[in-house]
């Protein structure tokens, strides 16, 4: 009996040390590696327990930021039971100074103690206090124009040797913030003592008017010094500094600013216009070349470029393109784009005025730039019948012979009119009848041969690019019905064209070279094209293209 009463006692016994062992266990408990750190600085939270799942760390996101996160297990065996014990550890950066909490964090069913961290502000190193390393950060204009670009300039000096080292951007609300050129190198000597300078730039754009902060910037290093605290195995001594926020004063724009609103330092608008032929003809397409560059705006910023209407002339946009590149005192914008412009009648063409209105933010005056206008002179479409009599010109001599006094006989005036009227008629009869292709050649021929005018851009752009294919497609635009280049040849009166149309078919479908092609198709359609119906003849057979493979036949 007493071997059995000692036997449950054992067993009683261990249970109770197993439900000790069990509750001290199911503890978990939270710590950091320092108490006090300065803004900037990065601190430890060690967390530990054995239960399952993990901390919550999102109650933190308002005070810190998350800056790295480890986690690793240890297991132990105690009195023959294995026990697992998981450490996280996670550096946290706090956002702002002062007395910060770190809340109780949730393992399973238990939780840590709540810590307390204080934050002191960071360190403003100066030349003038004789630190090692410090910050200085200066901007070109402090109350800059709403949208404005304006230069943001970062110095990290230091006169000790840094082994490693991390500069923070500048960030704040309401502003666009680029980074501009490469980091510069150099050395400067402050009150006797020599410092290495790194020198970063920015371009900073404000989104709004009003008080916008930029700020302060963080340097995170480790200084090469020997003997230190924290200098463990040549790793360096930790070290952090920050520079002064900076507001700025934006002022939105003047009440006699112009629409759009482009506040630069500089800008030109300039075009191609005095390469432009003086002389062409009707359906000749030109091609000018508008562009906008301004310093101190990005591409995004300027306005599209567009040409005023041009009376007796069509215009045709080409695709916009846009540019944005640096330079010393920010970024530079650009936008070119082609027209093809394409007179639609003879006589004198006159081409207004160019101009773009913007902001000098250096004389805070408002600028315009203005291309001067011009004018061609348009000869009639080759092949084009001759010009009807201009307006105002005197009627022919039976007009007036009309008005000379005749016998009053009424008879004779009646058989007038009816031959008048049956001539009418039959007028309308005939052009009643008349077949489609011939009334739709007169009405093209009174409109200034529109037809010519169609496809005149495209072969134009298509030219420019080199791209054969997009020139073969505004050729068979040329004329309705059409549909490949074999067609085309068969209706051009003019050998030169047709030479240039059989090359390009020997180009796209057999390989040739093409060597001179490009100059070849823009020489020999310079000019308004002559087809056959108009001239009156058909080419020979051997102007139609050869067969494609020749041995095949």
């Amino acid at each position: 009996m007493k071997s059995h009463a000692a036997r449950t006692v054992a067993c009683l016994f261990a249970i109770a040390l197993l439900l000790c062992a069990g509750n001290a266990a199911a503890q978990v408990r939270a710590w950091l590696d320092r108490s006090g750190i300065a803004l900037g600085e990065s601190v430890t939270l060690n967390v530990e327990g054995n239960l399952g799942g993990e901390p919550d760390f999102s109650v933190l996101s308002n005070d810190f930021r998350i800056v790295n996160r480890s986690t690793s297990s240890q297991v132990q065996i105690i009195n023959g039971a294995m026990a697992r014990t998981n450490l996280w550890a996670v550096a946290l950066e706090p956002l702002r100074e002062g007395t910060l909490v770190i809340p109780a964090l949730t393992i399973g069913n238990q939780q840590t103690e709540p810590l307390t961290l204080t934050v002191r502000p960071m360190p403003r190193g100066s030349a003038a206090s004789g630190d090692d390393v410090f910050l200085e950060v200066e901007v070109d204009d402090p109350s800059p124009y709403v949208q404005q670009q304006i230069a943001f300039t970062v110095r990290l000096f230091y006169a000790v040797a840094l082994l490693e080292g991390n500069l923070d951007e500048p960030a704040g609300d309401g502003l666009q913030i680029r980074r501009i050129g490469q980091d510069a190198n150099f050395s400067r000597e402050i009150a006797g003592r020599r410092y290495n300078v790194v020198e970063r730039r920015y371009a900073l754009t404000p989104e709004r008017s009003g008080a916008l902060t930029v700020r302060g910037v963080t340097f995170r290093g480790r200084l090469a010094r020997s003997g230190q605290p924290g200098s463990f195995f040549g790793q360096g001594v930790p070290m952090v500094t920050g520079s002064d926020p900076v507001t700025l004063e934006v002022r939105p724009a003047p009440a006699n600013a112009p629409t759009p609103w482009l506040p630069a330092r500089e800008l030109t608008l300039r075009d191609d216009a005095e390469r432009l032929r003086r002389e062409v003809r009707v359906g000749d397409a030109l091609e000018l070349t508008l562009v906008m560059e301004a310093k101190g705006l990005s591409a995004e910023q300027m306005p599209e470029l567009m040409l005023p209407a041009i009376p007796g002339a069509e215009i045709y946009p080409d695709q916009e393109t846009r540019e944005t590149t640096e330079s010393g005192h920010g970024v530079v914008g650009k936008r070119t784009r082609k027209f093809a412009i394409v007179p639609l009648r003879e006589g004198r063409v006159e081409f207004p005025e160019r101009s773009i209105t913007w902001w000098n933010v250096q004389t805070n005056q408002v600028q315009r730039n203005t291309l001067p206008a011009f004018a061609l002179d348009v000869l009639p479409a080759a092949g084009a019948p001759a010009a009807l009599r201009p307006e105002g010109a005197e009627l022919p001599s039976i007009a007036a012979s009309a008005m000379e006094p005749v016998p009053p006989n009424v008879r004779l005036w009646q058989l007038l009119a009816a031959v008048f009227a049956l001539a009418w008629l039959l007028t309308l009869t005939a052009w009643r009848f008349l077949p489609a292709r011939a009334v739709a050649r007169a009405t093209l021929d009174e409109t200034g041969v529109r037809r010519m005018t169609a496809w005149r851009p495209e072969l134009a752009h298509a030219l420019a690019r080199n791209d054969l294919s997009a020139a073969r497609r505004a050729l068979l635009r040329m004329q309705p019905g059409l549909c490949d280049l074999e067609a085309v040849v068969s209706r051009l009166a003019d050998p030169e064209q047709r030479d240039a149309v059989m090359a390009l078919e020997r180009a796209l479908y057999r390989g040739d070279a093409c060597g001179d092609l490009v100059e070849r198709l823009r020489r020999a359609f310079a000019r308004s094209p002559v087809f056959v119906e108009d001239a009156g003849f058909r080419p020979a057979s051997r102007d139609r293209l050869p067969p494609l493979y020749p041995g095949m036949q």
